[in-house]
């Protein structure tokens, strides 16, 4: 666990606040274009705003100490979820290259130039997410269990100032 940084927590949330904020107003204005390719344009900025919140909420939970931490069984579920999604990416790297390589209109090449950055991006979160982040914190069972009963203080009795002297 990290050290606390209260007041970068608070950073974080205020550029969380400011990234959904933004992410509404675009939204709310996409309604009204008639063109549906610029809506479409348009509304994946929102969702990158939205996803920059998240990743900004997540730095506050981070930087104001919150725990992270998950059992066993949810970090082997949560490995080979992102597993997939990883190989998804990969994939997806390769085939807008291969896209890219025969596409001659710049507009286009713009777009699958960004998706190809973005795709990148999103594989080394991924690849990085459970080691980074999530895997210093996993709640092994049996440390439950030495919580519960090989490192408390009493072993399940009464605390020390509860103990009766022998007579």
């Amino acid at each position: 666990m990290s050290k606390k940084d209260s007041k970068m927590a608070e950073k974080y949330r205020e550029l969380s606040r400011v990234e959904e904020d933004y992410a509404v107003k675009l939204e709310g204005e996409v309604r009204g274009y008639g063109n549906e390719v610029l809506r479409d344009i348009v509304g994946s900025v929102a969702v990158d705003s939205r996803k920059h919140s998240g990743l900004f909420k997540a730095c506050a939970a981070i930087a104001a100490g919150e725990s992270l931490s998950i059992t066993e069984d949810e970090y082997r579920e949560l490995v080979k979820s992102l597993e997939k999604h990883e190989a998804v990416e990969g994939n997806m790297i390769k085939v807008v290259d291969d896209i890219l390589a025969k596409t001659k209109d710049d507009r286009i090449r713009m777009m699958l130039n960004h998706i190809k950055s973005d795709e990148i991006r999103h594989h080394i979160l991924i690849r990085n997410l459970t080691r980074m982040v999530v895997k210093r914190e996993v709640v092994l069972e049996k440390d439950v269990w030495n919580q519960l009963f090989r490192d408390a203080l009493t072993h399940g009795h009464a605390p020390p100032d509860q103990w009766e002297e022998p007579e």
